[in-house]
C-alpha cells in the first residue's frame, strides 16, 4: 500500500508567505503615507462613479424600452388621453423623475410638473450624445440627466432620476469637495459650488488659471469630450484615512496572523517530518529498493540503482519524493545517506556469500545529494562500510542528484577525488534537467552521465538534432558512458541502442524491487 505523507508544499509556502508579507507591507505603507491613502482613495471613487455612471445608462436603456411601447398608446394631439399615457408612466417607472411630449405639430404636454422651473436660466447643457443630455438644475448644484428619444408621432425628453449621492462622497464633511462636468466651455457643477469653491480654491469664482494651478484629484472621461473632475480639500483624505483605519488595522491583524501561522506552519510541519525521519532511520524503517541497469546489448545486468523507500510499521510505502526534499532541508539527509551505504554493504555481501563471497559483477548506485557529496565524512563512512562487510569498491558507484547546487564545488572535488582513489566511480544523475552541469562531470571525476526520463518519453530516433544526440556526442568527446533512465517500450529501447547507447534503466527492464526479491532471484540464477 503507498501513502503520500502529509506536509506543507514548499511552493504554496513561498507563495502564500510572500502574499502576505507584500500585503502586510501595503497595508503598514497606507496607514502610514497619505499619498498611498490618497491614490487609494482616488481608486475607491473611481470605482464607485463608474458604479454610478453605468447605472445611469441602465436606466435610460429601461426607459428606452418602455418609451418603445408607449409609442403605440399615444395619439400625439396632447389630449387628456396623452397626459394621462405621460402621468402613467412616470409614475409607475422609478427612473423618470418626468416626461414631455412634442409632437410632430408642435403640440407639447407633459405630465403636469413644472420642467421650466427646474433649470437654470439660461440653460447650460452638454451633451453626451445626440440622445443623452446633462442640464444645470436652477442653482447650477445638481447635473439633470436628460434623455430625447424620437417617436411616431413626436419625440420625448424624459428627465433620469438622480442616482444617490456617492457613498464616499457623502460620509465626508460639507463643502469639502466639488464636482464639476466639463465640456466646450460649459461647466456644471454638483456639490454647493459657492461654499465648496471658495474652500478649495480660495476664490469666489472659479478662472481657467486656477483649475490648471490646482490639480483635479480625479479625473474621468465621459465621451473623450467630456469630462468628470473632482476637487477637494486636505480635509477629504483625513476623513478618509480615519474611516478605513479600522479596516486596515483589521486587515493587517488578518495578515499578520496568516503570516505567522504559515511560519508556524511550516516551521512544526518540518519538525514533525525531521523527527519521524531520524526514528525511521533509527527503526531501520528506511529501506533500498534496487533497481536493475542493464546492458542492452547482451542483455545483462550489470547494474543497480539505489532507490529508498520508507515502509512504516503497517507496511504502507512511502516514496522519496515526499519526505527526500524535506530531509535535505532539515539535515538529516546525511544520517540516512551513511546509514543507507552500510545497509547496501550489507546486502552485497549476502549476496556474494550465496556464490562463495566472490565478488559481485555489477555495482550498486547510491543517491547522494550536494549537502552529503560536500561532507568530509562521506569517504571514511564508505571506507568503514566496504572494510567491514568485505566489499570491493568497484561494487559501489554514487549518482549525484539534481535538487540542488553544489555550493561548494571545490570541497566536492576533493572528497570525489577521495572516493575516485578508493575505486568508487562518481556518476550524474538526471543530466540536462537539474544542477548536474559540465563543469560538474568535470571538477567531480565522473565516470558516467544518466539522461533523465523526460527526455526519453520524448525520444524521436529521426530527429538527429535531439538532446539525447547531443548528449551523447559529448559524452563520446568526454569519454564517459551514457545510461538511459525512464525506458519503458521497445521502441525507445531500439532507438537508444541505434544512437549508441545501450546501457538502459526502466521498467521495460526491471521495476524497483526489495532486498529479498533480489535476493530470491539470485537464488535463482534467473537473472536476464
Amino acid at each position: 500500500m503507498i501513502v503520500k505523507l502529509k506536509r506543507l508544499s514548499f511552493t504554496f509556502f513561498n507563495c502564500a508567505v510572500g502574499f502576505f508579507s507584500l500585503a502586510i507591507v501595503l497595508v503598514l505603507a497606507t496607514l502610514s503615507l497619505q499619498q498611498i491613502s490618497t491614490q487609494l482613495f482616488q481608486i475607491h471613487l473611481k470605482y464607485l462613479e463608474t458604479q454610478r455612471y453605468h447605472a445611469y445608462i441602465n436606466e435610460i436603456k429601461a426607459t428606452s424600452i418602455l418609451l418603445d411601447n408607449l409609442q403605440y398608446h399615444l395619439s400625439y394631439t396632447c389630449d387628456k388621453h396623452d397626459i394621462t399615457e405621460l402621468e402613467k408612466i412616470s409614475y409607475y417607472s422609478p427612473q423618470i423623475a418626468s416626461i414631455q411630449l412634442t409632437t410632430n405639430s408642435g403640440k407639447k404636454c407633459s405630465d403636469h410638473r413644472d420642467i421650466s422651473s427646474l433649470y437654470l436660466s439660461p440653460l447650460k447643457r452638454i451633451g453626451l450624445d445626440p440622445q443623452i443630455t446633462l442640464i444645470a438644475n436652477r442653482k447650477n448644484n445638481q447635473s439633470i440627466i436628460q434623455y430625447n428619444k424620437k417617436l411616431i408621432g413626436g419625440s420625448v425628453i424624459v428627465d433620469i432620476v438622480q442616482q444617490p449621492t456617492n457613498p464616499l462622497l457623502a460620509n465626508l464633511p460639507k463643502n469639502s469637495w466639488l464636482q464639476m462636468i466639463e465640456s466646450n466651455q460649459t461647466t456644471l457643477f454638483t456639490g454647493d459650488p459657492k461654499s465648496a469653491i471658495s474652500k478649495i480654491f480660495s476664490n469666489k469664482n472659479i478662472s481657467s488659471d486656477i483649475q490648471n494651478i490646482i490639480e483635479p484629484i480625479l479625473t474621468m472621461s465621459l465621451n473623450n469630450k467630456t469630462w468628470l473632475k473632482y476637487y477637494s480639500t486636505p480635509t477629504v483624505i483625513n476623513t478618509y484615512r480615519a474611516q478605513i483605519q479600522p479596516y486596515l488595522l483589521l486587515l493587517l491583524a488578518l495578515f499578520t496572523s496568516a503570516f505567522i501561522f504559515l511560519c508556524y506552519r511550516r516551521y512544526h510541519s518540518a519538525s514533525i517530518i525531521k523527527f519521524l525521519v531520524e526514528n525511521a532511520i533509527k527503526q531501520n524503517h528506511l529501506i533500498p529498493y534496487y533497481q536493475a541497469i542493464v546492458d542492452a546489448n547482451k542483455q545483462q545486468i550489470c547494474g543497480y540503482e539505489v532507490l529508498i523507500r520508507w515502509e512504516t510499521k503497517k507496511g504502507k510505502v512511502i516514496f522519496p519524493d515526499e519526505f527526500i526534499p524535506q530531509c535535505e532541508a532539515n539535515g538529516v539527509i546525511t544520517p540516512l545517506t551513511f546509514q543507507l551505504i552500510n545497509t547496501v554493504a550489507k546486502d552485497i555481501r549476502k549476496l556474494e556469500m550465496l556464490d562463495q563471497g566472490k565478488p559481485l559483477p555489477y555495482y550498486f548506485s547510491i543517491n547522494l545529494s550536494a549537502s552529503v557529496i560536500q561532507d568530509p565524512k562521506l569517504v571514511e563512512i564508505t571506507r568503514n562500510a566496504l572494510q567491514h562487510y568485505k566489499v570491493k569498491a568497484h561494487n559501489l558507484a554514487f549518482e549525484l542528484t539534481e535538487r540542488a547546487p553544489i555550493k561548494d564545488i571545490e570541497l566536492a572535488s576533493h572528497v570525489c577525488q577521495k572516493l575516485n582513489d578508493m575505486g568508487i566511480q562518481i556518476k550524474l544523475d538526471d543530466v540536462g534537467n537539474g544542477y548536474c552541469d559540465f563543469l560538474a562531470l568535470q571538477k567531480l571525476q565522473a565516470t558516467t552521465i544518466k539522461i533523465d526520463k523526460i527526455f526519453i518519453d520524448e525520444l524521436d530516433c529521426n530527429n538527429k538534432n535531439s538532446i539525447v544526440s547531443s548528449l551523447v556526442a559529448f559524452a563520446d568527446k568526454a569519454e564517459v558512458e551514457v545510461v538511459a533512465e525512464g525506458v519503458e517500450t521497445t521502441e525507445q529501447a531500439e532507438c537508444l541502442l541505434t544512437m549508441g547507447i545501450h546501457y538502459h534503466q526502466g521498467f521495460l527492464y526491471s521495476k524497483p524491487q526489495p532486498f529479498t526479491n533480489i535476493l530470491k532471484i539470485y537464488q535463482s540464477k534467473n537473472v536476464i
